[in-house]
């Protein structure tokens, strides 16, 4: 009888072992991607499954929706996870007003000092996360490099995205402390690209650059033709344009922000439970620079030896 409830506390034991140790983690993304296979939301989870035995992690979509977003998190934030972590900058505006419980990282969004934080340090809320952040200011000292006579630029942002709100008034200062005129579009859809792109051509600009939006970098193909016809450069603020023929991007890898910087951050999370407040808001120190080779060359441009040797390059 002894053995009997020795081998039955041992058996319970280990029961107990096996579920202290699972983490139940949602990632949800703004943006209707969940049946892509690569994508950051499917990148954290391959990199946590390497780090946690027994991990359940289940992925969710706003669908590009905002009601739909806020009911789900809503929904999230009850059902018990111990850790949210959300993706596009999108997702970390609502999760910052809605998830009130849930311990939250974000990844993937523009500057949080413009998205509803006073402080880059520890925001001393359930929330902190990374950011692919650069300065416009970074992005038109790359852009002076490839065109050194550059004096004049044209941008195209999105009107749907919010990293609109970081980015267009942003540029506006940028380009007036370093002396370049600006001249800015803002579109809707990718139907109103072309006609937007002749537009800035026709006021002048000696290149045009496009934000960060999904909508405008997948969509390049509706304005390159008229821009390349008459010899503008395009610049991408997300290294996905240079893909689509933008000629240039200094942007951050969103997998090494995954690797480098949102995994120790999970990590502290769940394993050591730090609250995410406690957590500065943590950006890459090295970001990359991708070169498009075969725009370089349809453009009659050509890219300095010196960021070529660092560059990321794209045919």
């Amino acid at each position: 009888m002894r053995n009997f409830f020795c081998l039955l506390f041992a058996l319970l034991a280990a029961q107990t072992n096996s579920f202290a140790g699972e983490y139940k983690v949602a990632v949800f993304d703004f943006d209707d991607r969940l049946d892509n296979k690569q994508t950051t939301a499917k990148y954290i989870e391959r990199q946590l499954e390497k780090e946690i035995g027994e991990l359940k992690l289940t992925h969710y979509s706003g669908r590009e929706d905002v009601s739909n977003s806020i009911k789900l998190l809503k929904k999230l934030d009850a059902e018990g996870f111990d850790l949210i972590i959300t993706i596009t900058t999108d997702a970390l505006i609502i999760a910052n007003h809605v998830v009130k419980k849930t311990p939250t990282l974000f990844t993937n969004v523009n500057n949080p000092q413009y998205l509803g934080f006073r402080t880059l340090g520890p925001p001393g809320k359930n929330i902190s996360g990374v950011s692919y952040y650069i300065s416009v200011e970074k992005q038109l000292a790359l852009y002076r490099k490839i065109l050194p006579g550059l004096k004049h630029i044209g941008f195209i942002f999105d009107s749907n995205n919010k990293s609109k709100k970081v980015e267009l008034p942003e540029a506006r200062r940028a380009c007036q402390k370093m002396g370049i005129s600006s001249k800015i579009e803002v579109v809707s859809s990718k139907l109103e690209l072309g006609e937007a792109a002749s537009r800035l051509i026709l006021a002048g600009v000696q290149a045009i650059a496009i934000g960060s939006s999904g909508m405008l970098y997948n969509n390049i193909s509706h304005f390159k033709e008229v821009c390349n016809q008459a010899g503008i450069p395009i610049f991408s603020f997300n290294k996905k344009g240079t893909r689509q023929g933008a000629l240039a991007a200094l942007s951050s890898d969103y997998d090494l922000m995954v690797d480098n910087l949102l995994i120790p951050m999970a990590l502290s999370v769940l394993k050591e439970g730090k609250s995410p407040g406690e957590l500065p808001i943590a950006f890459l120190k090295e970001n990359r620079m991708f070169i498009n080779l075969s725009q370089a060359e349809a453009l009659n441009l050509e890219i300095p030896a010196t960021i070529l040797q660092q560059a990321v390059i794209v045919n």
